[in-house]
C-alpha cells in the first residue's frame, strides 16, 4: 500500500464548476477564461468539460440533456459513470453566480499540483548527477514556465486606462520635470528621453573601442553619487571586480587609468585616489564579474538582489548587462545563435518589466558598420548583431560613436568628440546627443557649453 500523499484536489470544487457551467452560458464563458481541461484532477470531470467546451465552441445548448447526448454520442457516458453523476453536478449548486470562486479553487489546485510535478523532476535530475550549473538553469526555466503559464491575462477598460492616465499626467505637471525617469547625467540625453524608465530595455551598442563600458560605468557612477538611495547592480562579464574597481577610483579620482595601472602616478595624488575609493565605497553599486550567465542566472541573481535592497528601503534603481554576446540562453545546447540572443533579449526585457525597473544591455555591433562604402561609419539598426529580435524587444537603441576611433589613421580627428546616437525610442525622439570624451581617463561627460542647454534637434524625428 503507498505511502504517498493525494496530491492536491477539490473533487466538490471540479464538481460545482461543472454543474455551473451546464446552469448557464455565461457562467460557462467565466470558466473557461479561468480553466482548461488539464486543471481537473478526476478523469471523468476532465471528459465532462471536454464535452462541455465543444458545445460552447459550436454555439450550442449546454444543459443536462445536450451534455448527456454528447457524453452518449461519444461513448463516454458510462464512462464518467451515467446520468447521476451529471445530475448530482447540477444539485451540488443552486446558482451559478460563483462559478470564478469554484473555477479559481481548482485552478490553484492544479498549479500545487504542477509545481510537485516540477519538484520531483527536478529532483530526479539531481540524483543523475548532472552539471550543476546545468541543473539549476533547467530547474530555474522548469519553475519560470509553471509561473508564466498560471499569468493571467487581464484586460484594462478604457475608464480605468483614462483615469490613470489623467493622475500621471496631473502628477507631471504639477512636478514639470523634464527628467520623469532616472536620471543618467547626461544633460541632453536625459532631454531627450526623461530619464530611463521603469519596466525599459535600453540597448548601448558600439564596436570594440567606441566606449560601451565606459558610458555604462559612467552612468552608473553618476545616479549612485547622485542620490544614497539609488542602486545599481552591474553585470560585468568581460572584466573582474578587481579591474572594474580601478577603473572607477582612476576615473573618480580623475587620474590616468594608464597611470593607475603602472603605478607611476605622483605621490602627492595618492590622496586623491584614496579618497575616491572612500567615496565610492559608500554608494551602493553591486558588481557580479561571473563569466558566461544566462539569463535566467542573471534574472535570478538580479530578483534576490532587488528583494533584499527593497527589505532595506533602497530599491534597485538599475541593471546594466556588459555585455550581451557574453551571454547564453537556458540551455547550452542551443545550436541556432540568433534563437539563443531573441530568448535572452525577450528575457532581459520580461526581467525588466517583472522588476519594473530600466535594464541597459551593452550590444557588439556587426562588422557591416565598417564597411568602406558607408560614408560617415555610423552605425544603424540594421547594424545589431546576432537578431533583429533586439530591436524589436528595445525600447530605447542607442549607438556609440567616436569618428577618431572609427578612423585611427586620421591624426586630425579629435579624440574628444564623441556622439550617443538615439537610433530608436518607443516614446520620444531620435537624434543625436554630443558629449565629450576623456581617452586617458575613459571617461564621457556632458559638452560644457551645452550641459545646462534643454535639448533641440531640428531633424530629430519620432518613431
Amino acid at each position: 500500500m503507498s505511502n504517498l500523499p493525494i496530491p492536491p484536489n477539490s473533487p466538490e470544487a471540479e464538481m460545482a464548476v461543472l454543474g455551473s457551467m451546464m446552469i448557464e452560458k455565461e457562467a460557462t464563458e467565466r470558466a473557461l477564461e479561468i480553466l482548461d481541461e488539464s486543471h481537473f484532477h478526476v478523469a471523468a470531470h476532465r471528459t465532462i468539460f471536454r464535452v462541455l467546451e465543444a458545445l460552447n465552441r459550436a454555439d450550442k445548448a449546454i444543459d443536462l440533456v445536450t451534455v448527456g447526448e454528447e457524453l452518449s454520442r461519444i461513448k463516454q457516458l458510462d464512462t464518467i459513470g451515467g446520468m447521476s453523476v451529471l445530475t448530482d453536478m447540477l444539485h451540488k449548486v443552486a446558482t451559478a453566480a460563483h462559478v470564478e470562486h469554484y473555477a479559481r479553487i481548482v485552478h490553484d489546485k492544479a498549479v500545487l499540483r504542477e509545481l510537485i510535478r516540477t519538484a520531483s523532476s527536478i529532483l530526479q535530475d539531481c540524483y543523475s548527477e548532472k552539471e550543476p550549473t546545468l541543473l539549476l538553469d533547467e530547474a530555474q526555466a522548469q519553475i519560470m514556465t509553471v509561473a508564466q503559464r498560471q499569468t493571467a491575462n487581464k484586460f484594462a477598460d478604457t475608464k480605468e486606462m483614462m483615469q490613470k492616465a489623467i493622475e500621471h499626467m496631473e502628477l507631471l505637471h504639477k512636478n514639470k520635470n523634464s527628467v520623469t525617469g532616472v536620471a543618467t547625467g547626461f544633460k541632453q540625453f536625459d532631454s531627450m528621453t526623461a530619464g530611463l524608465h521603469p519596466g525599459n530595455l535600453i540597448l548601448i551598442a558600439g564596436r570594440p573601442g567606441h566606449g560601451k563600458t565606459s558610458l555604462a560605468m559612467n552612468i552608473a557612477v553618476n545616479i549612485i553619487m547622485k542620490s544614497a538611495n539609488r542602486s545599481v547592480a552591474f553585470f560585468s562579464m568581460e572584466m573582474d571586480k578587481s579591474d572594474i574597481a580601478c577603473r572607477l577610483i582612476s576615473c573618480q579620482a580623475g587620474i590616468s587609468m594608464q597611470k593607475v595601472r603602472s603605478g607611476y602616478f605622483k605621490r602627492e595624488q595618492w590622496g586623491d585616489l584614496t579618497s575616491a575609493a572612500a567615496r565610492l565605497a559608500e554608494t551602493s553599486l553591486f558588481v557580479d564579474d561571473s563569466a558566461g550567465l544566462s539569463v535566467l542566472e542573471v534574472r535570478g541573481r538580479a530578483r534576490r538582489l532587488a528583494n533584499d535592497l527593497r527589505k532595506k528601503g533602497k530599491p534597485l534603481s538599475l541593471i546594466i548587462i556588459d555585455y550581451l554576446q557574453l551571454m547564453h540562453g537556458s540551455s547550452r545546447r542551443t545550436e541556432n545563435r540568433q534563437q539563443e540572443v531573441a530568448e535572452i533579449s525577450r528575457g532581459l526585457k520580461f526581467l525588466a518589466r517583472d522588476l519594473g525597473i530600466p535594464v541597459i544591455a551593452l550590444s557588439q555591433l556587426s562588422r557591416r558598420v565598417e564597411d568602406k562604402a558607408r560614408s560617415d561609419g555610423r552605425p544603424q539598426l540594421s547594424d545589431l548583431r546576432d537578431s533583429g529580435s533586439l530591436e524589436q524587444d528595445a525600447d530605447v537603441v542607442a549607438f556609440i560613436f567616436r569618428e577618431a576611433a572609427s578612423r585611427a589613421h586620421d591624426l586630425s580627428l579629435d579624440p574628444k568628440k564623441a556622439e550617443i546616437i538615439l537610433a530608436k525610442q518607443r516614446q520620444g525622439p531620435t537624434g543625436v546627443v554630443h558629449v565629450h570624451f576623456d581617452p586617458e581617463l575613459t571617461r564621457f561627460g556632458n559638452l560644457d557649453a551645452t550641459a545646462e542647454e534643454p535639448w533641440h534637434d531640428e531633424q530629430a524625428s519620432f518613431t
